[in-house]
């Protein structure tokens, strides 16, 4: 588990100890008030048991006092904490994980290179050295199809990433499937920069709906 599992974990458990604790306080509170009252009711001629009396009833005012600010303090801690927990598990229902982070930064230079080496095809002098690249990027391409997105996303959030790692394992096996003269030919070379641009736009999807900034990936082109 990570550490924001971790710290969903203990702020909830804090949380539900806090809520446990409010309300053993606040029964205990309405306890002693209904023993305090049940005092106040007693009728005693006798002025050294009234005193007495008395005594013990203002002992249990403050008694019950105490027990409603602790009550009230514990049920403030607990649902401050409480919303902490479901603060930390939105951040992680709409925020990218490391894991596909990673995997969204190493698709976007992929498409990129794809592309570039798709451009050099045409005049290509060295056939060899060109498709052995085209290989590789059709390999790590593919790969994308062992990819799925972290279960703790919006259910949207992982429709939309599980649909964009399936478009780039399918463009690497389409151009697994692809000869170097195949992608010379007018035709099939326009249909996959067509492909390319499909799998593009989803990726500004998941871009625009994860705040990824692109304009930086760019940068580090």
């Amino acid at each position: 588990m990570s550490i924001l599992d971790w710290l969903f974990i203990g702020i909830l458990s804090t949380a539900i100890l806090c809520i446990i604790f409010a309300v053993v306080f606040l029964i205990s509170y309405f306890l002693t008030k209904k023993k305090r009252l049940a005092l106040k009711q007693r009728r005693i001629k006798n002025k050294k048991k009234r005193r007495v009396l008395k005594k013990k009833i203002h002992l249990l005012k403050q008694k019950g006092k105490k027990q409603m600010q602790s009550g009230m303090i514990f049920l403030i801690l607990g649902l401050i904490l409480a919303g902490g927990a479901v603060f930390s598990r939105y951040h992680q229902a709409t925020n990218l994980g490391n894991r596909d982070s990673d995997a969204i930064v190493e698709g976007y230079y992929l498409l990129n290179k794809t592309s570039e080496q798709l451009g050099t095809i045409e005049g290509t002098t060295n056939v060899e050295k060109t498709r052995k690249n085209l290989r590789e990027l059709a390999a790590k391409l593919s790969g994308f199809g062992v990819r799925y997105a972290d279960p703790r996303l919006t259910v949207d959030g992982q429709q939309l990433l599980n649909r964009y790692y399936t478009q780039m394992k399918e463009l690497g096996l389409n151009l697994n499937n692809q000869s170097i003269e195949s992608l010379q030919e007018k035709t099939t070379y326009d249909n996959y920069l067509a492909d390319i641009k499909k799998v593009k736009t989803i990726q500004k999807k998941v871009f625009t709906y994860f705040n990824v900034n692109e304009s930086a990936l760019s940068q580090k082109k």
